[in-house]
């Protein structure tokens, strides 16, 4: 048996995170993405510290705790093939995953009979195997697609460190409410992008902002020209990323933003994508029986918690953390890093008195977000420099 998956998020390398997305076309097997059970109206799914996706602590039947991502760019399940060989799960099929219009890998579909993710279950379900462990340098070994809540309110709150799954609905006349299409896998929404209607994925996969195909940067009114300043690696193959600000206004829902940062794509899938960036700092709805979505504003008292929490440094990177020189790809304004004196063009020579080729992924995702002092040792037009972040 033999099916096609793609692979739809991209893995930004320039914020240091992943986003690996396994979705698409149906083909002649059918993957069954399990039944998520609970006792009572509604489960709250505890967060990860791990700043970087939505993801939760799950028991695939070995007792062990595994970080799985919650993935809204999924349409199926993920587990990292040597967990799922060690625990001598049957295979049921076969498939191939990777990006659109990239490149296929093969893989093995197998049955999980139970799995536990807090105090609620998932029952016989299907996930596709790959080493998303090494994919993502050691930060995560799972997803749980969108199809496994299909019956459910799955609602992120990553100011908050939760998910909630329940049993109610959301409905199409209350503020932030959206319609997504109901034929496909993923949710796509219309947004306003400086007053062009973009078919856009939202994707709590993927750490990237907005990322745009690369083919409407000439459409689009930016600040200043595009500059390539990263790759991001998608299962299959990396691809282009160019980066600029919009001159003009993002809207989508009730919600807007002035002059934001954009990422393109190229070769791009043919649609835009909506990350982690934009939605970590929302409340995201998914109400996948009706069809709807919401996002809307965390309460401020809510911000401040999470910002006393857990710290951004809004700077992305190029390189791959683990025997590569990194360098600064660009800035976040009024960001903690734009107000230490970092600037695009650094190279991180160390961190803390370590060289930062030597860091995995995991080790600096969670530096970074923690409260942790920070020096960098940089090297900016071939002077040595150190920066303090307190």
């Amino acid at each position: 048996m033999t099916a096609t998956r793609m692979v739809s998020a991209a893995l930004l390398m320039i914020a240091l995170v992943l986003a690996a997305a396994p979705c698409g076309n149906a083909g002649d097997f059918e993957t069954n993405p399990g039944d998520f059970n609970f006792d009572g109206n509604t489960v709250v799914l505890t967060l990860t510290e791990n700043p970087m996706h939505p993801r939760v602590m799950v028991d695939v039947g070995d007792g062990e705790q595994y970080e799985f991502i919650v993935d809204t760019g999924a349409s199926v399940n993920v587990i990292d093939s040597r967990i799922a060989e060690s625990l001598g799960y049957e295979v049921i099929g076969e498939t191939e995953i990777g990006a659109p219009g990239g490149p296929q890998i093969p893989a093995s579909i197998v049955r999980v009979p139970m799995a536990n993710v807090g105090d609620a279950t998932i029952e016989n379900a299907d996930f596709v195997t790959m080493d998303i462990d090494g994919f993502s340098h050691g930060q995560t070994q799972g997803i749980l697609g969108l199809q496994l809540f299909r019956e459910y309110l799955l609602t992120f709150d990553q100011t908050g460190s939760r998910i909630t799954v329940s049993r109610d609905s959301l409905s199409a006349d209350d503020a932030g409410v959206l319609p997504f299409q109901a034929e496909s896998s993923h949710i796509q929404i219309d947004v306003d992008v400086a007053g062009m209607r973009v078919a856009t994925h939202v994707d709590t996969g993927s750490m990237g902002g907005l990322t745009l195909p690369a083919e409407l940067m000439a459409s689009l009114p930016l600040l200043e020209a595009a500059q390539s300043s990263a790759k991001a690696r998608l299962v299959g193959g990396d691809r282009e990323i160019s980066l600029a600000q919009l001159n003009g206004t993002l809207r989508f829902a009730d919600l807007s933003y002035e002059n934001p940062d954009i990422g393109f794509m190229s070769p791009s899938p043919g649609y835009g994508n909506v990350g982690g960036q934009i939605l970590g700092e929302l409340i995201v709805s998914v109400d996948q029986r009706n069809h709807l979505i919401a996002f809307r504003k965390p309460a401020r008292e809510a911000i401040a918690a999470a910002d006393n929490k857990l710290r951004r440094l809004g700077v992305m990177f190029r390189g791959l953390p683990g025997g590569s020189v990194l360098t600064i790809a660009k800035v976040d304004r009024g960001s903690i890093g734009e107000q230490a004196g970092l600037l695009a063009g650094d190279v991180l020579l160390t961190l803390n008195g370590r060289p930062t080729e030597d860091y995995d992924m995991s080790e600096l995702g969670t530096l970074f977000g923690s409260t942790t002092p920070l020096r960098f040792n940089i090297e900016r037009n071939g002077v040595s420099k150190i920066v303090d972040i307190p």
